[in-house]
């Protein structure tokens, strides 16, 4: 599925226009993202993980992360959070940078490669099942994920308990946040 450029939103093919993909909103699209950027958050409490069961493919019933697809135009930052509040139903506080993870994409037809910045967070919010895409959450113990879990979690799972990550240190005056 192709999405479109302007608001990133799924561009299914047009059989009027050939096949050509097209957004409801925008019309067709001629240059195409077949996928835009992504970002998950490591959200913790108590020593536990947040984690979201997906409810359709891939990886349908399959344990991750929360996180999703940006919408064009968005920062990483806002995806993390919408996402959150969509999946799970809680606000987040970013907290740190856990990485830049490049990965091949699950579905290979679509794009070979998906880039997704995988963040750090905290909530005071009681986690529910939020949006279509998800089936179930939880707290897990990070070491200890569910199964199933989607393969490429578990390497940021690992990443996360042995450290390997970005700590931030401060605000810059344009907002964003500099890694210490």
């Amino acid at each position: 599925m192709s999405h479109c450029y302007y608001c990133g939103n799924p561009a299914p093919p047009d059989m009027g226009l050939g096949g050509v993909a097209s957004c409801p909103t925008h019309g067709p699209l001629w240059k195409l993202v077949q996928q835009g950027p992504t970002a998950n958050v490591i959200v913790e409490r108590d020593g536990k993980i947040l984690m979201v069961k997906r409810a359709h493919d891939p990886y349908i019933d399959h344990w991750c992360i929360p996180g999703g697809f940006s919408d064009y135009g968005e920062h990483p930052e806002d995806t993390a959070r919408r996402e959150l509040s969509e999946e799970a139903g809680v606000q987040v506080t970013l907290t740190g940078l856990l990485g830049i993870y490049v990965a091949p994409y699950a579905r290979p037809s679509e794009t070979d490669w998906i880039q997704t910045t995988v963040y750090l967070g905290i909530t005071d919010d009681d986690p529910t099942v939020g949006d279509h895409e998800t089936s179930e959450v939880g707290w897990f113990d990070p070491a200890d994920p569910p199964t199933p879990t989607v393969p490429s979690h578990l390497v940021r799972l690992d990443d996360y308990l042995q450290g390997r990550l970005w700590r931030w240190t401060h605000q810059t005056a344009a907002g964003s946040m500099e890694p210490g």
